[in-house]
Order: structure tokens, then sequence, then C-alpha cells
């Protein structure tokens, strides 16, 4: 394996990193924007509450979204390991 190929699969591993973590992150910064505003709006200044329920949609998108991310990381992991032992 060339330095190309080094240098092409390593900046595939960080767009894979950004994109798997995608869901995720979308889900808590709008579940977190959709919390401030109703706290705003009803005057609750606990953060507990924005925390718990950004963990609790956090958590249900990552198991919604593992099976799709396990397949795309396990697709780049095979392409990786066809081009070293290549």
């Amino acid at each position: 394996m060339g330095f190309d190929q080094v240098v092409q699969f390593t900046s595939e591993a960080l767009i894979l990193c950004v994109i798997l973590s995608l869901p995720a992150v979308l889900v808590s910064s709008i579940v977190g924007l959709a919390v401030a505003f109703f706290q705003a709006v009803t005057s609750l200044q606990d953060q507990s509450i924005s925390q718990g329920i950004k963990l609790l949609c956090v958590t249900v998108v990552v198991l919604l979204a593992a099976p799709w991310g396990a397949s795309t990381l396990l697709t780049y992991t095979e392409r990786l390991f066809e081009a070293m032992f290549k």
C-alpha cells in the first residue's frame, strides 16, 4: 500500500467518523434547542431536565442507527484490509 492510498484511507476514515456521529449530534442539537425554548417559555431553570431528555433521545437514536453505522464501518474495514493485504 502506497502513500497515496494511506492518505486516501485516512481521509475516508475521518469523513466516516463525522458521518457516523452526525445522527446523534443532530438529534442532541435539535432536542437541546427545543428544550431550551420550552424552558425559556416556562421559566424553568433546572439543567437536569435538558440533560436527561437529550440523553434519552440520543440513546434511542444511537440504538436505531447502530445497524447502519456498523455496516458502513464494516464495509470500510473490508476495503482497508483488502488494500493492505493485496
